[in-house]
């Protein structure tokens, strides 16, 4: 049996390794690579990065102004200013690339991931919604039917559920929120971009 410390450290390094930048960067290459064309991968990582960008750069300020005590915003207040302000830096970004005509999944994608910011925010006053399930869950949405790739994420799903129980971030009802969310919007992009992106050719 794992001492606590020892449990305490993998808990740490899964939460680190499953961040939501890692999973949907992960998502966005599977999902992408059956697109129209090739640079649809390279615009979906681009996409995921600069959303990233605009988050840490927004906690980094925060931080370095002293209005923060940590850039992870573990404070309750500073959750709520940072997922306020994620939630409509995300889907501004999925107004702009609309505009500027990028792939219809995309755009959705990043709509959606703000739509689970802005739902886990609304939901602060009943309970803490794990973001960190939320998007694994929604990655797992996007990469199906890539059956290995879905089962990787759902995998990584479940063990960062796990991390998030022993480092005592969330409970199991804030677990449970936070996949219900994540798989929603799965299925909502799914629903989305039905007959937008073409099947692939049948091999001969």
């Amino acid at each position: 049996m794992a001492e606590p410390g020892a449990m305490l450290r993998v808990a740490r390094l899964v939460s680190i390794l499953v961040h939501p930048v890692v999973v949907m960067a992960a998502a966005a290459v599977v999902a992408a690579g059956d697109g129209p064309s090739p640079a649809l991968r390279w615009q979906a990582l681009a996409v995921v990065v600069v959303a990233a960008t605009g988050v840490m750069v927004y906690s980094m300020s925060k931080t370095r102004s002293g209005r923060w005590v940590h850039v992870d915003a573990s404070q309750r207040h500073e959750r709520a200013q940072l997922n306020r302000f994620a939630s409509w830096w995300l889907l501004v970004l999925a107004v702009g690339l609309a505009m500027a005509g990028a792939h219809a999944g995309v755009v959705a994608a990043i709509a959606l991931s703000g739509g689970i910011v802005l739902a886990g925010h609304l939901l602060r006053r009943w309970l803490k919604s794990s973001l960190h399930v939320a998007f694994a869950a929604f990655a797992t949405g996007i990469a199906w039917p890539h059956v290995a790739a879905a089962g990787v994420l759902l995998a990584a799903t479940v063990a960062v559920a796990w991390s998030r129980l022993v480092l005592r971030r969330h409970v199991p009802a804030e677990l449970l929120s936070g996949s219900l969310l994540g798989a929603a919007a799965g299925a909502a992009l799914h629903a989305i971009v039905q007959g937008w992106i073409p099947a692939p050719a049948p091999t001969p």
